[in-house]
């Protein structure tokens, strides 16, 4: 598993609250992030597709997952 503290930005592609997870599409190329409700740094602010996002991305074995999620603007 590798990490990487670069902060990207993204736009929350899906997000199921029931569930409590979602994906991310990078601006930066590569595949969609996955992430879980619990990585948004403040879990009060309600997260939606469509929502632009910073976050940093640990790959992991399944693939590229997004954590220290904050909604921007």
């Amino acid at each position: 598993m590798t990490t990487n503290t670069e902060k990207q930005f993204g736009i929350i592609q899906a997000f199921n609250p029931m569930k409590g997870f979602g994906f991310i599409r990078r601006n930066i190329g590569g595949k969609d992030a996955f992430f879980f409700f619990q990585d948004v740094e403040h879990s009060d602010a309600l997260i939606a597709q469509g929502d632009i996002v910073s976050f940093t991305i640990k790959t992991e074995p399944k693939g590229p997952r997004a954590y220290n999620i904050s909604k921007e603007g």
